[in-house]
């Protein structure tokens, strides 16, 4: 089941970033083609993990690779003994039921922009400044939650659940009803409150190869 959600997911992700993807030996591998990343692996049975990891470590340009596990602690140590660097060691996998999505007002002095379309793009504004912002692509049923931020000096005043809340509502009306999102481990505590469940763990690793 989880190949299928990450499936799923990546198709959004790949949509919001107008990315391209492929399989090589059974692997989802996306081109990212950033100056440190230039592809990144997706492994969904962490079986594979050793085997990924070295390919990966053996490559002469910048790659990485996440695995979906439920025992990251094992998964990290594989990593670390094919070579690479455990850039994100706790990162979580989370889906929601988006029709019972929470909605939220922003706070007094605040205004929501949104961008309707394929990829949903939100920002929250004061003073015609962007204190937060994030976008949720739409594939089929499923929406993709990517690139969620609040700005420093606006940080705590609930606006990342103005984000979310907008984005899910924007997500039904483009036929979504399953979201989909990779979240940090600051993020999950946002996330659970918002009714978003984990589905399993997330390890980002990366090879020790400079640009």
């Amino acid at each position: 089941m989880i190949g299928d959600l990450v499936e799923r997911w990546h198709r959004g992700w790949i949509a919001a970033d107008g990315l391209t993807s492929e399989y090589r030996d059974g692997h989802l591998v996306v081109h990212v083609n950033r100056s440190r990343r230039k592809y990144e692996w997706i492994v969904a049975d962490d079986a594979d993990t050793g085997a990924v990891a070295r390919i990966v470590a053996a490559t002469d340009e910048p790659n990485w690779v996440s695995v979906l596990t439920h025992a990251s602690s094992k998964v990290a140590a594989e990593i670390e003994a094919a070579g690479l660097v455990v850039a994100r060691p706790d990162e979580t996998f989370m889906r929601c039921e988006l029709a019972d999505h929470p909605q939220f007002d922003a706070p007094e002095g605040y205004a929501v922009e949104v961008r309707r379309g394929p990829v949903i793009g939100v920002r929250v504004v004061r003073d015609g400044e962007e204190a937060a912002s994030g976008l949720m692509a739409v594939v089929g049923e499923d929406a993709v939650a990517h690139r969620i931020g609040t700005v420093e000096a606006h940080r705590r005043r609930g606006l990342a659940s103005v984000v979310m809340g907008t984005l899910a509502r924007e997500a039904v009306k483009e036929g979504a009803r399953t979201g989909l999102l990779f979240s940090s481990n600051e993020g999950v505590h946002l996330y659970s409150r918002l009714g978003w469940e984990k589905i399993c763990d997330l390890v980002v690793a990366r090879n020790d190869v400079s640009a």
